[in-house]
């Protein structure tokens, strides 16, 4: 098998993407560990997260949304490219064990994913959230949980909103039924934009008692 990006053989095949490939990835710079976009304060925190945080405890990405990893979502989520949700779900997870090393992350109870509603999931034959948890549960030896949220009902395109719109078109989407009592739970995503879906949805877990929610995504857009 080659690289899916330089073309060249590999030795692992299965990983998908060479180590030379993986060190010219773009890198983030400063970014927030709670909300992770870029910001310049002395802290941790950023001032959005100061001013008016999220639900979640802590997001963490591969990078911003740019080539060649928005190439490769794009095949994945549209193309039928199942073979990329491996390398991309091995890049997700070396992100977050950098910072687990680094003894800024605990490992999580159990890893979920962010669903789609049933009609694109029979479009699409496949959710690609999913594909990428799977991998990164069994790496972290945690179980893994696809169906423990829900959606309660289609509402409009987040891709077509505002950043207010999208806030509020997500506010009663999603919906979860398992007592959550005291875990910490990892929600796997391809992509973060503005967050509101990854904030409802951790509204919803803390709803249900979960002590902790970590967002692990492939790419955070900086708008």
């Amino acid at each position: 098998m080659r690289c899916f990006l330089c073309r060249l053989h590999l030795n692992l095949s299965y990983h998908g993407i060479c180590s030379n490939c993986i060190d010219l990835l773009p890198r983030l710079g400063k970014v927030c560990a709670k909300c992770g976009l870029p910001h310049s304060l002395t802290s941790e925190i950023c001032y959005r997260c100061l001013e008016n945080s999220s639900s979640w405890d802590r997001l963490i990405s591969v990078t911003d949304y740019v080539e060649p990893l928005k190439k490769m979502i794009h095949h994945l989520k549209f193309y039928q490219k199942i073979e990329l949700s491996y390398a991309l779900s091995r890049l997700m997870f070396l992100a977050w064990y950098r910072l687990y090393l680094q003894g800024e992350l605990s490992k999580p109870d159990c890893i979920t994913c962010v669903p789609l509603h049933h009609h694109r999931y029979w479009l699409r034959g496949y959710n690609q959230a999913e594909l990428l948890a799977k991998p990164i549960a069994h790496w972290l030896n945690r179980p893994f949980y696809p169906y423990l949220l829900y959606r309660k009902q289609r509402k409009q395109d987040q891709k077509s909103l505002s950043r207010i719109g999208r806030a509020k078109n997500v506010v009663t989407l999603f919906g979860c039924d398992s007592d959550l009592t005291g875990r910490s739970i990892l929600v796997v995503d391809d992509i973060v934009t503005t967050g509101s879906t990854c904030n409802a949805i951790s509204e919803r877990l803390k709803d249900q008692g979960a002590r902790e929610v970590q967002i692990l995504t492939l790419c955070r857009t900086f708008l």
